[in-house]
């Protein structure tokens, strides 16, 4: 052992580690570094990691080696599945039994990128103020969705969607009116012209509540 190392052994605190090996010149902090080589295995690692490197680039990422055939017929298999799930509940009728549920669903889907998760809007305005660009009425809502906004960049949702879905969707909207996002969720400001939302949508319920007068 060098005279130096054991001279700074004697300068050490209980607990503190002096290596037998030959220390660098360099320091940084008071902190000294070993001269002792780096594991073999660690080492051999590193050359592997920038083997492998050198082959999933052109592999993945720069030419078609790969066979991608795989993914695109699981792709399309869970695409299948999913719309004959969807045909499956439209014919049952369980859509017709719960039509906001079913437009919540497709809102959840087609809308929520620009109105927002909770209708509070984003991109597109909010739908659960008493504020609207284009109309709040059953008819408007419909229009809106089928023929799109273009200046707004609302796609014309019509040919996509069909006539069931959007009815569905304009009925699950039409619940919104009244109903703020939860805490911590803030609403957009208002945009447009300000309706008497109570009394368009009493209209609505009372013309959709079953007539329950005895027939003579």
């Amino acid at each position: 052992m060098s005279e130096k190392n054991e001279q700074s052994r004697e300068e050490l605190l209980p607990g503190d580690f002096m290596p037998d090996q030959p220390m660098l010149d360099h320091e940084y902090d008071g902190i000294r570094e070993a001269d002792n080589p780096l594991p073999k295995w660690w080492v051999n690692l590193f050359f592997v990691t920038i083997l492998f490197a050198i082959i999933y680039l052109p592999f993945v990422h720069m030419f078609d080696f790969l066979p991608k055939d795989y993914l695109k017929r699981d792709v399309a298999y869970a695409t299948m599945l999913a719309e004959q799930r969807e045909a499956e509940l439209i014919a049952s009728g369980a859509y017709d039994q719960d039509p906001v549920g079913a437009g919540k669903k497709y809102f959840g889907t087609f809308c929520v990128t620009c109105h927002g998760s909770y209708a509070e809007g984003g991109i597109g305005p909010n739908l659960t103020d008493n504020a609207w660009i284009h109309g709040p009425r059953e008819e408007d809502i419909i229009k809106t969705i089928v023929n799109g906004v273009s200046a707004k960049g609302m796609p014309t949702w019509g040919p996509i969607l069909g006539e069931r879905k959007i009815k569905m969707i304009t009925a699950y909207v039409m619940t919104l009116w009244n109903q703020p996002p939860p805490a911590g969720v803030k609403g957009k400001k208002a945009e447009g012209e300000a309706f008497d939302m109570a009394a368009i949508r009493a209209t609505v319920e009372k013309a959709a509540a079953p007539d329950t007068t005895a027939k003579m």
